[in-house]
């Protein structure tokens, strides 16, 4: 099908899920826990991690999938079908940290949350390296960019989605940085770029992570 998509950010966006991962979990093992700031902070940030990671799936499920599922073959539906079964996996996965994290405090175990996080960068990576090598080009081949609008808006939806694209950044290759940017038009770009990477990095330094 034609005006086929460049996906692209999505793998950028995967890579970013899993630094933000090893951001986090190294930071949960330094911080002072007794400091409900500190604590504070570091939940803060989870939130907005957790938060993106399942909105960006369940864009996933309720946008990108079935468009591609009622076009696909067989075995492309196999594969797609696959992707849901991962969401609900890491879903899990990611359910059990969100109670780990929403109690930080002195006599947290450590150790159990950072499994808790080793856990979720297992699912996850595995599933994206799946998405990337099998789904994705399924999705390219029938998803056009009428068809992804729906996924956009889901996306948008979610609280301080304007810190998403300058997350993405934060750590990345150069060639990442300049093909997240480039999702923009120029002159949106020049206008929405400084005022979001200033935006995300108050974030970061409020948060303290």
């Amino acid at each position: 099908m034609g005006d086929q998509v460049d996906f692209t950010i999505n793998a950028n966006m995967h890579s970013a899920f899993l630094r933000e991962i090893d951001r986090l979990r190294p930071a949960v093992g330094r911080a002072d826990l007794a400091d409900p700031l500190v604590t504070g902070g570091i939940q803060r940030r989870y939130r907005f991690f957790s938060d993106t990671l399942r909105t960006h799936h369940e864009a996933e499920d309720q946008c990108l999938w079935p468009v591609a599922l009622a076009r696909a073959t067989g075995e492309e539906k196999a594969v797609l079908t696959a992707m849901e079964s991962e969401h609900v996996a890491l879903s899990r996965a990611l359910d059990s940290l969100d109670g780990s994290i929403s109690v930080l405090g002195p006599d947290t175990d450590i150790a159990a949350v950072q499994r808790g996080f080793d856990r979720v960068r297992e699912v996850l990576a595995g599933h994206c390296a799946h998405e990337e090598r099998d789904a994705i080009p399924i999705v390219r081949r029938y998803v056009t960019k009428d068809d992804l609008k729906g996924f956009m808006e889901r996306t948008r939806s979610q609280e301080d989605s304007d810190l998403v694209l300058p997350w993405i950044c934060d750590g990345a290759t150069q060639e990442q940085v300049s093909t997240t940017w480039s999702m923009l038009p120029g002159f949106v770009r020049a206008f929405v770029k400084p005022m979001t990477t200033r935006k995300y990095q108050q974030f970061s330094r409020e948060c303290g992570v």
